[in-house]
Order: structure tokens, then C-alpha cells, then sequence
């Protein structure tokens, strides 16, 4: 078979194909009197095994691995995919949460997206006390994301700066009914 006819017949296109046999992923059984690639039903196989491999998110070079080493472990390359994945959705739900509660503050202006980025960070630092600085800066006249607010005095450790988060949440002004539904959780956690 011809590299046109794997190409319709694969759906990859003759150019990728080419790129696989530089790479090494597939090599033509041969060629014919014209000097044209031919393909085997194996190598049309292997094709498809890459393609299938690529769809779950292997680079090319973790397809050749995987397809020439036997004693390559499936399982350990589902598991690391599963688990780059699931880092994958972490970050994409907490850039999707941070954009989520900029939106929510109403911004006018560029100066006060950075302004509420900067108090979204200093609300989740590790240092209690550029947290608690962060908490009583909320309670100025800013438009503050109230759900970072209830987040925050949530999960706080340290009972001055949960104290400082609870002033900033009550200045806010409708911010008590979200903690309330918080500390109503059935989870222990959120509670």
C-alpha cells in the first residue's frame, strides 16, 4: 500500500506519516520499482496503535518507548498520565476559580484586577501575618471577591487572622451568608 492510500485509510496525513519514519515510529516495508513507500498491513497497524497512544496524551517519544521496549509497563504510563492529568485540572480549576472571583470584584479598570490579584495572593500566603494584612486591607472600600473572603476565614488556622477575615466579611456586607452556609457543611472539613 502506498503512502496516499495509508494516509486516506489512516487519517493521518502523508506528511505526518513522513515525520513518523524520520522519527523511527514506522518504518515502510519497503519501497517499489518507482521508489515509493509501500506500507504492510503491520505497519498500517502501527499506525494506528500510535495514533491511539497520541490520543492519550503521549508525546512521540513516549509512543516509540512504548511501542519498542518490552518491558515498558502500561500500567506506570496510565498512572502517570492519570496523574499528570489530574495536576493538569487542578491548575485549570484554580485559574478558573482566581478569574471566577477577579470577575466577581467588578473591576473598572487594569489597576484594580492587579489590585485584587495581589489581595487574592495575599490571602493564600503562608505568612499569618501578610494574610492578616491582607484581611483588614479587604475591609477598605475596594469591591472585595467575597467568596475569597469566605475561603479564607474558612480554612484559616490562626484565630487572629480568621478574627480579621470574619471584620473584613461583615464590612463586606453580604458576605456573612456564605460563611453561614460553611460552618452549616456536613463536611468537617469545611466546616
Amino acid at each position: 500500500m502506498l503512502i496516499g492510500e495509508v494516509a486516506r485509510r489512516s487519517g493521518v496525513s502523508t506528511r505526518m506519516l513522513r515525520h513518523y519514519e524520520a522519527l523511527g515510529l514506522v518504518r515502510p516495508t519497503g519501497r517499489n520499482d518507482a521508489g515509493y513507500r509501500e506500507y504492510s498491513g503491520e505497519d498500517v497497524r502501527r499506525i494506528f496503535h500510535i495514533e491511539s497512544l497520541r490520543s492519550l496524551g503521549l508525546s512521540l517519544r513516549e509512543v516509540g518507548r512504548a511501542l519498542d521496549d518490552p518491558a515498558f509497563s502500561p500500567a506506570g504510563l496510565v498512572a502517570d498520565l492519570a496523574r499528570r492529568t489530574r495536576e493538569r485540572i487542578a491548575s485549570e480549576t484554580e485559574l478558573l476559580t482566581r478569574l471566577d472571583r477577579i470577575g466577581a470584584a467588578e473591576p473598572a479598570d487594569w489597576e484594580e484586577v492587579l489590585r485584587t490579584v495581589a489581595l487574592l495572593q495575599a490571602l493564600g500566603s503562608s505568612s499569618a501575618d501578610t494574610r492578616q494584612r491582607a484581611a483588614l486591607s479587604a475591609a477598605g472600600a475596594e469591591p472585595v471577591p467575597v467568596e475569597a473572603l469566605v475561603e479564607a476565614v474558612l480554612g484559616e488556622p490562626d484565630p487572629s487572622v480568621a478574627g480579621a477575615l470574619r471584620w473584613a466579611l461583615a464590612r463586606a456586607g453580604d458576605g456573612l451568608d456564605p460563611l453561614a452556609e460553611g460552618l452549616r457543611s456536613p463536611v468537617p472539613e469545611v466546616r
